[in-house]
């Protein structure tokens, strides 16, 4: 009897490792992890990892690293540092800590409120931003600062409504607050609030040059008083100097939607953005913004591997069903595409 089920067993197995809804099995050095927010309140959300070198992808990596457990409600980003990663998890009030490649947790940072988005500056040091209060009305957020030998919370910074992604650069951390018009600065030194920074509407993403300048993309303000959405301000890409940040470069976007998600290439001469349900490059040195895009399709998260300059983009159908990412080429040329979770969101290369 034992011989005869060991076929069927082998196939059941084999078809249960083929199958996204599956527990994956762990793949040999993965190299870029896919963030999945999950479907909300179902604290289901995931990080895949992928080969890029023999397309191998393992759904759900970190149940699969640590027997089934769940990494908890929406997924929000991912930072590493060394030979760690910090899993940012919104909902669940949490960064999840695991070690790379692996993915073994190696502890939890618990007592944050809403966290959004890390960054590293040192083995030790660590910053999450964290929005305060409800969405009926947002209270002015914080900048947490991380112990990362402890995981725990050291103190904390209060800066504006809402801060999204933070931007380290030359000793300062750069914080956008998206429901305000400003960015705070925190000294990495002092661990205090050296200054802010008055820009446009709704800053929310941030990224620094070759020369050194950072650029801020802002969305604009939205009201959705009436059920729908209406653009109360138009949205900016704003350049400036960390040294004469008054001093600024702006290019105002048609009050029709909301630009989002800003970056830039590994030659950090190139800037990328979404607006309008497609995909736009601009150049650093452009004295306009691009009338036509790059790609002509909206994503939930979009990066560039600085190996081989492939562009990986999440593309999500709903926040109910498993979404995909899609692989370019540097010219914007599709050239395949993966299944994983609910709401892939971002990538990171390890």
């Amino acid at each position: 009897m034992k011989k005869n089920l060991a076929p069927l067993l082998a196939a059941v197995a084999f078809l249960a490792a083929c199958d996204p809804e599956n527990s994956a099995t762990p793949i040999p050095a993965p190299d870029i992890f896919i963030l999945s927010e999950g479907e909300f309140t179902k604290g289901d959300g995931a990080v895949s990892a992928f080969n890029s070198r023999t397309n191998g992808l393992a759904v759900d990596y970190f149940g699969s690293a640590n027997g089934g457990a769940k990494l908890g409600d929406v997924v929000q980003h991912m930072g590493v540092q060394g030979q760690r990663g910090y899993i940012v998890v919104n909902g669940s009030k949490k960064i999840e800590v695991v070690n790379l490649p692996d993915f073994r947790t190696a502890g939890t940072i618990s007592g944050l409120d809403q966290p959004r988005y890390f960054t590293a500056t040192s083995a030790t040091r660590g910053y999450v931003t964290e929005w305060r209060g409800p969405y009926t009305g947002y209270l002015p957020g914080v900048l947490s600062i991380l112990d990362l030998s402890t995981n725990t919370v050291t103190s904390r910074v209060p800066v504006g409504r809402n801060p999204e992604h933070l931007l380290a650069l030359g000793g300062k951390i750069y914080v956008p607050n998206s429901l305000d018009n400003t960015i705070s600065v925190v000294d990495e030194a002092t661990g205090a609030l050296a200054s802010t920074i008055t820009v446009s509407d709704g800053p929310s993403s941030m990224v620094a040059d070759k020369d050194g300048n950072i650029w801020v993309l802002c969305s604009g303000f939205v009201s959705y008083a009436t059920g729908a959405a209406v653009q109360v301000s138009a949205g900016a890409l704003i350049r400036f100097n960390p040294s004469v940040p008054s001093a600024q470069l702006k290019f105002t976007f048609p009050a029709t939607s909301s630009p989002g998600s800003l970056r830039i290439n590994p030659a950090k001469d190139q800037l990328y953005y979404g607006f309008g349900g497609a995909e736009y490059q601009m150049s650093v040195a452009a004295t306009a913004l691009p009338t036509a895009p790059f790609i002509r399709r909206s994503f939930s998260g979009f990066a560039i591997d600085a190996r081989d300059n492939r562009i990986y983009a999440a593309v999500s159908p709903s926040y109910n069903t498993n979404g995909r990412f899609i692989r370019y080429q540097a010219s914007g040329v599709a050239i395949d595409s993966f299944e994983v979770k609910v709401g892939p969101n971002g990538f990171v290369f390890y």
